[in-house]
């Protein structure tokens, strides 16, 4: 374990609703190809926030990484409608290329 994930389970520890720890610790578990880690840590941090698109581009990317293309693509679906939510046509059209890439 990397000293920057012990720093953010202490902070989640302490405070178990921290969304940016959360999303921190997905960062950092992606570095390490943890991608089921990834996929606990975003789906927390979703949970409680109003992602506009990254979180969502990460998480289907973790999806990709271990085979489930369903989830994946439903996980950039939803980053497309946070992205359009957000006004970020750049991101909405990424994503929407990661959905066509898969078939």
């Amino acid at each position: 374990m990397t000293p920057r994930i012990e720093s953010m389970n202490k902070m989640l520890a302490a405070n178990p609703d921290n969304l940016m720890a959360h999303y921190g610790l997905a960062n950092e578990y992606w570095k390490l190809s943890d991608y089921a880690a990834v996929i606990k840590h975003l789906t927390a941090y979703l949970a409680g926030s109003d992602d506009q698109g990254a979180g969502y581009r990460l998480l289907g990317q973790a999806y990709q990484r271990l085979g489930d293309f369903e989830a994946a693509r439903a996980a950039w679906r939803q980053g497309q409608q946070a992205a359009e939510r957000h006004g970020h046509p750049t991101m909405a059209a990424e994503l929407g290329e990661l959905i066509a890439d898969l078939g």
